[in-house]
């Protein structure tokens, strides 16, 4: 068993302008079990270079989670990526920029409630990765203050305070 991880790069060497990690992955070589080569159906309106193209698929997503209000730049990392194929999180279409056949790059679309999304690729109409699609954490916002504590510093900042020689906070009296 090998552990190793994926870096996308904009250059051969991994000193450069480094674009996304994955996480590490383990890859057991078990030969008894073959290769199995997955080929594309042709279908109406797919490209004649694409007819016996292998199959796109998602192997890691970097980063894997984001806050709900979505905008973070994202990249898949996969095998036969191809101009045109769009990355969808849930059932949300995304736009999507080819860097190369292994990654493409994406910006996560806005959820309403946090949680975890199915990450597949359509291409006109065609869906791929159903079988074994990428997942997206959705984490939700921080928010800085609660509506009532918010409301109570209000208030205290309302009331008149002292502050004594020795440091301590006491209310001033009224009469």
């Amino acid at each position: 068993m090998r552990r190793f991880q994926v870096v996308v790069s904009t250059t051969v060497n991994v000193d450069g302008h480094v674009l996304a990690v994955s996480d590490n992955m383990f890859v057991h070589n078990n030969s008894k079990h073959g290769r199995r080569a997955r080929r594309l159906d042709p279908s109406e309106g797919t490209p004649p270079y694409l007819e016996n193209a292998a199959t796109p698929c998602i192997k890691a997503i970097s980063p894997s989670e984001g806050w709900t209000t979505g905008g973070a730049t994202v990249i898949i990392i996969g095998d036969n990526f191809f101009d045109g194929l769009q990355v969808v999180f849930g059932t949300m279409l995304v736009w999507s920029e080819l860097i190369t056949p292994h990654a493409i790059r994406v910006q996560t679309p806005p959820r309403h409630i946090p949680g975890v999304v199915e990450v597949t690729l359509s291409y006109k109409s065609k869906q791929f990765c159903k079988g074994a699609p990428g997942r997206f954490v959705y984490t939700g916002e921080l928010k800085p203050l609660s509506h009532t504590l918010s409301c109570f510093l209000a208030l205290i900042l309302l009331l008149p305070f002292s502050l004594s020689l020795d440091g301590a906070c006491r209310p001033e009296s009224t009469h």
